[in-house]
């Protein structure tokens, strides 16, 4: 596996100045084993019957990533350095066990192949970063937009799902939430 690497931003979500660099080992470990996190991770979901509260939670509590890069401020036009990853959202699924054997189906997908999976803050989701090829002869939003376009297909083709299409741009923010079983690409 190639080490991609992207911007790490602390809470809240209007804090659009990363506080550091993460690499996709470091982000499995962050979001399998911290404490902090599983604590942040906790009191998020414990409003999940309050869908306004839970979102209100989400975005004042956990940190998130933009995967696509490194950039100087979670602007598209501030891509320092692209990582080769884009964010696949897949949200609304019944159940948290549901959730949790797509994590682990699409992390065994060989066309997909991502190099981490885990379940969403909402327990009904699954984020899955998935590599992508970069080119000498295209632009970085290019290769981005082809690859974004080809895995939803793909996604809606094999297995009727239906990725979140907001995630549709470089410097969209993926949040961070405790899994203990998140998925990591070892090769």
């Amino acid at each position: 596996m190639k080490e991609s690497i992207m911007s790490f931003y602390d809470a809240p979500i209007t804090n659009q100045v990363p506080s550091g660099v993460v690499s996709i080992i470091q982000l499995h470990a962050y979001i399998s084993t911290n404490e902090w996190l599983r604590d942040r991770t906790e009191r998020t979901r414990a409003a999940l019957d309050d869908e306004k509260r839970f979102r209100q939670l989400k975005q004042g509590l956990l940190p998130y990533v933009t995967p696509a890069g490194i950039f100087s401020y979670r602007k598209e036009d501030r891509l320092l350095f692209p990582s080769g990853e884009l964010v696949i959202d897949i949200d609304h699924l019944a159940s948290y066990k549901e959730a949790c054997m797509w994590r682990d189906t699409l992390f065994e997908d060989e066309r997909l192949r991502p190099d981490l999976s885990f379940v969403s803050p909402s327990t009904t989701g699954v984020k899955l970063l998935v590599p992508y090829r970069l080119s000498v002869t295209a632009t970085i939003e290019w290769a981005f937009d082809e690859a974004r376009r080809s895995a939803w297909e793909y996604l809606e083709w094999r297995y009727r799902l239906k990725a979140d299409t907001s995630n549709a741009d470089l410097s969209r923010a993926c949040f961070l939430c405790h899994d203990p079983s998140a998925l990591l690409r070892n090769s």
